[in-house]
C-alpha cells in the first residue's frame, strides 16, 4: 500500500532567462538589456538554486527529451520485447524545456543623471561622481500554461562609482571588481541582488512541475523529465495531471483559469541526472506531456513576516487561487 510520503527533497525548478530589451530608441554600442539578462542568468546559475535551461532566442517546440543524457534510456522494450526508440515516443510538442521563463525590459538606463556641464574645471571633474539610475520591468511566466505568474518593476540608484561608464564600449566586464568602480556598475549589482531575491521568493511558493515523457501502461512504467539535477530521489511520489489551459465558464464564457485534472500517482524507482523512471501506482490513460507534481502531505503556510515580504509583488490573475491540491 502506498504511503502518503512527504517530499522533503530540495526540489530545483527549471528556469530560463530570455534576453531583455533595452530602452525604446536605444542606439548606443552598449546594450543594457542583453548585458543585464546575461548578468542575471550567471548569478542564478551560480546560486545553485535553479536548474538553468539555455534557450536559443525563441524557445522551440520540443522534439525529444530535454537532455542528451536521456539517450541512456533510448532503447526500451515493449510487451513483445521489440526494441523501442524512446526519443520517437517522446516527440511531444506541448512540454516546455523549462518550467518558468524570466523576461523583462530595461526602461531606463542612465549612467549619469547629472553630468558635468561644459566649461567645468579640473577640480570639478576630479570630484564628480556619476549618479546612475536603472529601471527594469521583470515578468515570470509559467511555460506549462503560458500565464503570467508574477511581475515587478525595480528602480535602483547609485552615486558611489569612481570611474566614468562608457556607453560606447562593447567590452564592459561582468566581473564584480570591474563593475563596482562605476556608479552604473554598482546599480547593476544592486539590481541583480534584488531581482534574484524576487525570483527566489516567488518560485519558493509554487510547486516543482515536470512532464511525463514516456509511458508504458503494460509494464506500469513512466519516465519524467526531472532527475537528480532537480532534487528528485528514489521513492518520491508524484501526482499526474492533465492541464486544460484557459478553461472557460460555459455560461458566461469567462476565463476561469487552468483546469488541472488528476489522473493518478507514480512513484520514483530510478533517478538519473535529468530524468527519472517511475512505477505507475494508480491511474490510466497517462500520455507524454501530462504534468507531474511532487505529492506533499501538507502545504506550508507563510508566517506573518514572509507574508509581509510578498506585498510588493504583482501576482498574475490566478496566483491567489490554488489550482493544485495534493
Amino acid at each position: 500500500m502506498l504511503s502518503d510520503q512527504n517530499v522533503d527533497a530540495k526540489f530545483i525548478k527549471k528556469l530560463t532567462v530570455e534576453p531583455f530589451t533595452s530602452p525604446i530608441g536605444w542606439d548606443k554600442a552598449f546594450k543594457p538589456g542583453i548585458f543585464y539578462s546575461s548578468m542575471l542568468e550567471k548569478k542564478l546559475r551560480k546560486s545553485g538554486i535553479f536548474q538553468m535551461v539555455t534557450i536559443n532566442k525563441k524557445e522551440p517546440k520540443i522534439k525529444s527529451t530535454d537532455d542528451q543524457a536521456q539517450t541512456n534510456i533510448e532503447k526500451k522494450t515493449n510487451e513483445n520485447n521489440t526494441p523501442v526508440n524512446i526519443l520517437s515516443i517522446t516527440s511531444i510538442e506541448k512540454a516546455p524545456l523549462s518550467q518558468y521563463k524570466i523576461q523583462g525590459n530595461i526602461t531606463r538606463f542612465e549612467p549619469d543623471t547629472h553630468p558635468l556641464k561644459k566649461g567645468h574645471t579640473n577640480k570639478q571633474a576630479k570630484l564628480h561622481k556619476e549618479q546612475a539610475v536603472i529601471q527594469v520591468n521583470i515578468e515570470l511566466l509559467n511555460l506549462h500554461t503560458g500565464r503570467l505568474l508574477a511581475k515587478k518593476t525595480f528602480t535602483v540608484k547609485s552615486n558611489k562609482g569612481r570611474k566614468h561608464f562608457d556607453l560606447t564600449s562593447l567590452n564592459v566586464s561582468y566581473e564584480f571588481d570591474d563593475l563596482k568602480v562605476h556608479s552604473a556598475g554598482k546599480a547593476l549589482l544592486k539590481l541583480n541582488d534584488e531581482v534574484v531575491k524576487f525570483i527566489h521568493k516567488t518560485l519558493n511558493r509554487v510547486p516543482l512541475e515536470g512532464d511525463l515523457i514516456f509511458v508504458d501502461h503494460n509494464n506500469n512504467i513512466a519516465i519524467i523529465n526531472l532527475g537528480k539535477a532537480n532534487g528528485v530521489n528514489v521513492r518520491d511520489v508524484f501526482t499526474v495531471f492533465s492541464v486544460e489551459p484557459k478553461f472557460n465558464d460555459p455560461v458566461d464564457k469567462i476565463d476561469l483559469g487552468d483546469m488541472y485534472t488528476r489522473k493518478g500517482i507514480i512513484k520514483i524507482s530510478e533517478v538519473q541526472g535529468r530524468f527519472s523512471k517511475a512505477e505507475i501506482i494508480v491511474g490510466v490513460n497517462f500520455v507524454p506531456g501530462d504534468l507531474v507534481v511532487p505529492k506533499i502531505k501538507k502545504s506550508e503556510k507563510l508566517n506573518q513576516n514572509e507574508q509581509s515580504q510578498q506585498h510588493d509583488i504583482n501576482w498574475g490573475a490566478y496566483k491567489g487561487l490554488s489550482s493544485l491540491s495534493y
